[in-house]
């Protein structure tokens, strides 16, 4: 019996997100602590691998042999934002022509 390769995830997104912040050294009297310790907004770009109420699961790398790297599992509880980019699997955006011709301009200079 011949088993059906895993689909490749199709959803390119931009996720901006809340990151924790600390500091280790002396800040300050409380109104310092108060104004430089903040939440900070990040941004993780890739193809979504798993998404349900509690996490999200991008790769930002992904190999034509279907492995994936840059992995990153945001809770979305500190999710701010996410922007649809591409609706393309991992691999046919490197089967792209335009992505060979980058290859091929560059080993020519």
């Amino acid at each position: 019996m011949t088993t059906k390769p895993t689909p490749l995830p199709r959803r390119i997104v931009a996720v901006t997100w809340k990151d924790i912040t600390s500091q280790a050294d002396w800040v300050g009297e409380l109104e310092q602590v108060l104004e430089e310790c903040k939440p900070i907004l990040c941004v993780t770009v890739g193809w979504i691998l798993k998404e349900d109420e509690e996490v999200m699961v991008l790769a930002d790398s992904a190999t034509k042999d279907r492995t994936f790297g840059g992995v990153t599992a945001i809770p979305k509880s500190v999710v701010v934002e996410i922007i649809d980019l591409r609706r393309e699997s991992a691999h046919d955006f490197l089967k792209k022509s335009t992505l060979k011709e980058c290859v091929r301009k560059r080993k020519k200079k």
